[in-house]
């Protein structure tokens, strides 16, 4: 798979996003939904305190990032540990919308994000968040921990660096 250049648009024409409010547990949560998509979309990443709720997607090629989250194809997945990765644009829709990285840059160490992936919560503690050029691949590189790294470019409307969000397992 290619990594992301950002150049595709978020939303496919045709293609809008609403949000409904699934439970889980005593957890209530909104879920993004495409809605040229009948089924609501149970894959999706959370991060509460900035106000993100993005949809993810396994896809290989970047076009996935037309959806939500891109779950890189080249790194692991939360139910097998290591460095789990996902892309995703941050422009095109703004607060109070949550399914974009536009908040990402306001994410604190300690802060809690959770994946809901293939109907398992994964929880991770934001451990590191840094800039990084977007030749720098080491922030994808394999890893021994469970680990869930976020990445979107930044400054806003720009590729001129990426945001790097990284959180451990908890």
């Amino acid at each position: 798979a290619e990594l992301p250049t950002f150049d595709y648009p978020f939303i496919a024409p045709g293609e809008d996003i609403s949000v409904h409010s699934i439970s889980s547990g005593s957890l209530t949560t909104l879920v993004p939904t495409l809605s040229s998509t009948p089924a609501a979309i149970k894959d999706h990443l959370v991060i509460a305190g900035v106000n993100i709720n993005m949809p993810v997607f396994l896809g290989d090629t970047e076009k996935t990032l037309n959806k939500g989250g891109w779950l890189f194809p080249n790194t692991s997945r939360p139910e097998l540990g290591g460095n789990t990765v996902i892309f995703g644009h941050r422009y095109m829709y703004r607060p109070p919308k949550s399914n974009t990285f536009w908040n990402l840059d306001k994410v604190k160490i300690g802060d809690e994000m959770v994946l809901f992936w293939k109907n398992k919560e994964y929880k991770y503690k934001v451990s590191e968040t840094k800039i990084v050029e977007p030749t720098d691949l080491s922030v994808m590189k394999s890893s021994s921990s469970s680990i869930l790294t976020v990445i979107t470019c930044t400054p806003l409307f720009t590729t001129k660096q990426r945001l790097v969000v990284i959180g451990s397992l908890i």
